[in-house]
């Protein structure tokens, strides 16, 4: 009956045997037993008790008292037991075997390691088998606590950092006891420790050969798969284990995670939501569903993901930190702030908590606190490309153009050798431009907003291209562009803007214009609230023989100088816009003699015809940061563009690298 599973016919039968023998502590000890396995320690440790109370001179009642004290926290007092058992039969395998387990309870691993050696070698010695002549071994195999016994040991070399010793060790027992199942796992993760996956594969496959639906070895030869980024192949074995077992809830986050990393976010979410019914405890399955909700965009679905993440594990400093940066993008910036501190209380050392809390400072215009977010975040980290980015822009910001450029170079070289070697971790989606129908109604809403208000405006820049040469906005576009008289009542403009409700004006851009004692900003920056459309607003100033139009920087703005016009009209679906009196010569000064041919890789910022010299050195460094954003999409051919333009400024062996390795990649995906 015990043997059978059934628990409690054997308990009655062995009470029935303790009637007729009430000193037979055999049964008692397998009523304790009965009662471990059922999880009721307490019990168990009186049967155990009474079985060494009649007979002292049985190790394996020490060894189970000991067991049952060690689920009852009581380690010291189990660890005595043991000790006892050995003391009793110093070839106690169990014994040595239960010290092991509670060494590596405690992360004793060089202990556990002692106490695992003498299990095996005790053992081996009384075990006849292992002499077996060799020609017999083919077929011999080791028994399951001998296997147990190398895997423990295995794990708590690994453990002390000694996974070249644990392969080795593994690799002995192979050739003396032959191979087995459990074997060729344990030398898998030893070599996944050393960081050979392919040999980490290799292992788990033979594995899985000596034992049939071996959900382990499938399972860690899908994470070694996905280490290599052969992403195909790991979701197979993940969907293998999947169909052996549904309910593991590993498989689901692995596989979700994997989803993510191939950037098919809708089955990541499907496969981390399983993951979280299957176990509602599970932090990491509800933080990294908040973060694929994210990217989905459905920020206050991440939110509540957090939330539940933070509610498992209140000292889980990721998912405060992501928390932090669902809020950051919902603009709620105060909440952004104390939840990024929150993260560093529980982790200082947490790196990207600092560089999140940096771009947050940076938005709020707190710009010395943003500074030390980021020399906090590259200092516990030297090698965070995006940490040296916002450094880089930062400074760019203050005018420290050379001090930008040289951190904007470390991050690019940063993550050139990411890609370079294969150090990417996910695939990325480049943000999509704006959808050109979505675009072209927020600029009749804005024509129709601004026409009743008799605010005068006129296309400029990329959407006067498109326009006037397409008849469309511009399908490669990331925002709208429209410009303005310098005289232009601005005041009464972002009263306007701000009373529609239907716009957000970035604060950074309009300081003074409140007051209305601003008459020196080139731009406002605003965001369409329900596509979250950019708009740009330009102001043109007379000056000399030119209108200058541009962005404010230090020390110099950007400034792009436009020969003199008047306003024509111009119709566009059936309505009347106004556009710089001939746009031909606008665009030429601006694009060139060529700006008929389209180029989706030229940007104005680097390489407009008719900047002002004095803007070169900034356009320099809006080069470098939008170089480092391509990289970081993962957007090949327009890194190689950015490189092409920043040639015409300098060619660096950096950017040389750069522009040979992105025109690799282009061909390579070309190829596949």
């Amino acid at each position: 009956m015990h043997q059978q599973g059934e628990l409690a016919k054997a308990k009655q039968l062995y009470l029935e045997v303790l009637d007729l023998n009430p000193s037979n502590f055999d049964t008692m000890n397998f009523l304790g037993l009965v009662e471990y396995q059922l999880g009721r320690w307490t019990p168990s440790i009186e049967w155990f008790k009474q079985a060494i109370a009649i007979y002292p001179a049985n190790p394996d009642f020490y060894v189970n008292l000991g067991n049952s004290l060690k689920q009852l926290g009581r380690t010291d007092d189990a660890i005595t037991l043991y000790s006892e058992a050995i003391k009793i039969d110093q070839g106690c395998v169990q014994a040595y075997k239960a010290l092991g387990d509670i060494c590596l309870f405690l992360d004793k691993f060089d202990e556990a390691t002692i106490y695992f050696e003498q299990a095996i070698s005790k053992d081996e010695e009384t075990n006849s088998d292992t002499a077996l002549p060799e020609l017999q071994k083919s077929s011999h195999k080791p028994s399951p606590r001998l296997e147990s016994s190398y895997a423990q040991l295995a794990y708590a070399l690994r453990g002390s950092g000694r996974s070249k010793e644990a392969l080795l060790n593994l690799e002995r027992a192979t050739l003396k006891h032959g191979p087995t199942a459990g074997f060729y796992l344990n030398i898998g993760l030893s070599y996944e420790d050393l960081g050979d996956f392919e040999e980490a594969v290799a292992a788990y496959t033979k594995a899985s050969q000596y034992r049939q639906n071996f959900v382990a070895a499938i399972f860690n030869r899908g994470n070694a798969l996905q280490r290599l980024n052969l992403w195909s192949r790991a979701l197979e074995d993940y969907d293998l284990v999947l169909e052996w077992d549904k309910n593991l809830v590993a498989a689901w986050l692995n596989r979700g995670l994997l989803l993510y990393r191939q950037t098919s976010l809708e089955q990541a979410r499907e496969s981390l939501g399983k993951a979280v019914i299957l176990d509602p405890q599970n932090v990491e399955a509800h933080s990294n569903l908040g973060v694929v909700l994210f990217d989905l965009g459905r920020m206050l679905e991440a939110l509540v993901a957090f939330d539940k993440a933070t509610q498992c594990d209140p000292t889980y400093a990721q998912a405060f930190s992501n928390k932090g940066n669902v809020l950051k993008e919902l603009r709620q910036y105060e909440a952004a702030l104390h939840h990024y501190d929150q993260a560093l209380k529980l982790d200082p050392d947490y790196f990207q908590a600092y560089a999140n809390r940096g771009v947050v400072n940076f938005d709020l215009g707190r710009l010395g606190d943003a500074l030390r977010d980021y020399e906090s975040a590259i200092e516990l980290n030297p090698l965070d490309p995006i940490a040296h980015a916002n450094k880089g822009n930062l400074l760019k910001k203050n005018g420290d153009l050379a001090g930008a450029v040289n951190q904007l170079s470390c991050a690019v070289e940063i993550q050139l050798e990411l890609i370079q070697s294969g150090g990417l971790d996910r695939k990325v989606r480049p943000q999509k431009p704006m959808l050109v129908h979505l675009a072209s109604k927020v600029l009749m809403d804005l024509h129709a907003l601004l026409e009743t208000h008799q605010i005068p405006f006129f296309l400029a820049y990329g959407t006067l291209l498109g326009i006037y040469r397409d008849g469309e906005v511009l399908p490669h576009d990331k925002d709208l562009d429209v410009g303005l008289y310098w005289d232009c009542p601005r005041f009464k403009l972002l009263k306007v803007l701000t009373e529609s409700g239907n716009y957000w004006i970035d604060p950074k851009s309009i300081k003074g214009i409140e007051q209305d004692t601003s008459n020196s900003l080139f731009n406002m920056g605003v965001i369409e609230k329900g596509t979250g459309i950019s708009i740009d607003f330009f102001f043109f100033k007379p000056e000399g023989p030119y209108l200058l139009s541009g962005f404010h920087h230090l020390p110099y703005p950007l400034i792009w100088r436009f020969t003199p016009f008047n306003l024509q009209k111009i119709m566009y679906k059936a309505k009347e816009f106004k556009t710089p009196g001939d746009p031909e010569v606008y665009l030429r000064d601006i694009y060139g003699p060529n700006w008929r041919i389209p180029d989706a890789y030229f940007d104005s910022l680097v390489s407009g015809h008719n900047l002002d010299p004095k803007s070169k050195d900034l356009s320099r460094v809006y080069a470098y940061s939008r170089l480092f954003d391509q990289l970081m999409d993962q957007n090949w051919r327009k890194a190689a563009g950015y490189c092409k333009q920043l040639c015409v400024y300098e060619e660096t062996p950096l950017i040389t690298s750069v522009l040979k390795c992105m025109l690799q990649l282009i061909e390579k995906y070309r190829e596949s």
